[in-house]
């Protein structure tokens, strides 16, 4: 059994309001519990709410960070405008003035549509709990170059142009001070550079997981090979237990609870917020080391203990068996509704068709062990990741006018090697003809309805439709796939 799961210092600590907060934060409980029992491969959560100085992160790969008690926290929201009533501050002293010739430059970068950012080097101070994060100018640079005085609030995940990811996201300011004065005093030091990211935006979608926090920070943190502190903001605690294996493997240290940080964290170079350029890719122009969405493919391997790392192709003659389909049924929408068929179609044809398997880490397994994975667009083909190069990714398009939601695949199918192919449906194929007439514009002209916005195409089309395939008219489609399979034909 590895170390417990530091959960419950990581909370902070509220007053219920009402029955539902209270019934929320039993659940909460519930859960910790369960996770604290789990065996997390010696991984485990710190959050230091308030603890001396001397507690300090080094080199080796060993922690020194206590654990403290969180009794010293407030119930009551914790104001920016106070931070000058709540930091203790240095003994107050005049700094040098500006000079008039100096460049200015930004702190943090809002220009991109995706995502804002900020990378900051020197004296930075962090108040995790006030999430203030403060950059202290050196007496030293007066020749150097300088920069603008203004304060910045940001939201570190990278989706900004969509409200309903962004609005849970935690503010976070970052702001220069006039000098070491103005600061308040350092509690933890660290010579690691720190990463502070949010964990929150679309939480329960397994792609957005992958698109919006693992590929972007595995961008940010892998060439850092684990030395790098991360603090993380709106830490959802199932969600980091359930990707353990990855936050292992990019930090060798405990993850901080940055919204309940007592301390005043300081550090020689932080970066603020994550990059993304497009939906689960990575541009290896624009990516420190050209990093590729191979390469995260090959990490997720290698993380998973995954030894197939190539189909060896023609499968038939190479390994002496059939090829292997994972057919992923979803369980709620845009679901098979005649999933016997297709399995007895697809092993006529000569596939041997795998169930779906529940728990990551199992679930990995049996991607790996694969040939093809087919499924109704939806989350859960992002389990691509788990499959060897040259196996066959099918997706099936829902109706609806949805051909544009298969690039969401498409493209990082494409860069990691995988044989893509892509099956659109008729409305006689959708369970959304038993609910309307033929000559509704469900049917007759459904980019009205996209027109109305991503709500009411999510409704229609996403939520409300399941899956019946004609049998005959796929068939061709998975033919193509066991042709390329046991062809060579690459």
């Amino acid at each position: 059994m590895g170390h417990e799961v530091g959960l419950l210092k990581s909370i902070c600590r509220f007053e219920p309001r009402n029955l539902a907060v209270g019934l929320l934060l039993g659940c909460f409980l519930v859960t910790f519990a369960y996770f604290s029992m789990t065996n997390f491969d010696s991984f485990h959560f710190l959050v230091v709410n308030s603890a001396p100085n001397e507690n300090a992160a080094f080199h080796n790969g060993d922690t020194v960070q206590k654990m403290a008690s969180s009794e010293k926290l407030d119930a009551g929201p914790f104001h920016h405008e106070s931070l000058s009533e709540t930091i203790p501050k240095a003994t107050t002293r005049k700094t040098k003035q500006k000079k008039e010739n100096k460049r200015q430059a930004p702190l943090c970068d809002l220009s991109q549509i995706r995502f804002d950012k900020c990378e900051i080097e020197g004296d930075v101070r962090i108040f995790g709990r006030n999430s203030t994060i403060m950059w202290v100018p050196s007496s030293k640079s007066d020749d150097d170059l300088d920069y603008e005085r203004k304060v910045w609030h940001i939201k570190p995940y990278p989706r900004k142009w969509d409200k309903d990811a962004m609005d849970p996201v935690r503010m976070v300011t970052v702001k220069p001070v006039t000098g070491p004065d103005e600061a308040p005093t350092c509690t933890n030091h660290s010579d690691l550079p720190a990463i502070v990211f949010s964990d929150r935006g679309y939480e329960d979608n397994y792609f957005h997981d992958f698109t919006d926090v693992l590929v972007p920070l595995f961008t940010a943190a892998r060439r850092l090979q684990g030395e790098v502190i991360f603090l993380v903001t709106d830490l959802m605690i199932y969600r980091i237990a359930k990707y353990v294996r990855v936050y292992k493997n990019l930090t060798k240290y405990d993850l901080i609870n940055f919204d309940c940080d007592e301390e005043i964290r300081c550090y020689k170079k932080v970066y603020i917020g994550l990059t993304s350029y497009d939906d689960f890719d990575i541009d290896p122009e624009r990516t420190p080391e050209r990093y590729t969405l191979l390469d995260f493919t090959k990490f997720m391997h290698t993380i998973y203990g995954l030894k197939r790392n190539v189909a060896e192709i023609p499968i038939q003659k190479t390994l002496g068996r059939k090829p292997r389909l994972l057919i992923v049924a979803r369980g709620k929408t845009r679901r098979f509704m005649n999933l016997d068929d297709i399995v007895h179609s697809a092993e006529e044809l000569g596939f041997e068709v795998v169930a779906t398997t529940d728990g990551l880490d199992r679930f990995s397994l049996v991607v790996n062990s694969c040939d093809a994975i087919m499924g109704v667009h939806g989350a859960g083909l992002s389990n691509m990741v788990f499959l060897p190069i040259n196996a066959v990714f099918i997706q099936i398009v829902p109706w609806g006018n949805l051909v544009w939601v298969g690039n969401y695949f498409r493209r990082p199918v494409e860069k990691m090697k995988l044989k893509y192919l892509q099956y659109e449906i008729t409305p006689e194929e959708s369970t959304l003809i038993e609910q309307y007439p033929k000559n509704h514009t469900v049917f007759t002209h459904p980019a009205s309805i996209q027109q109305k916005g991503w709500k009411a195409l999510k409704k229609v089309f996403l939520v409300k439709q399941n899956v019946r395939l004609n049998i005959d008219r796929f068939r061709p489609t998975l033919q193509e796939a066991l042709e390329y399979l046991n062809s060579g034909n690459l």
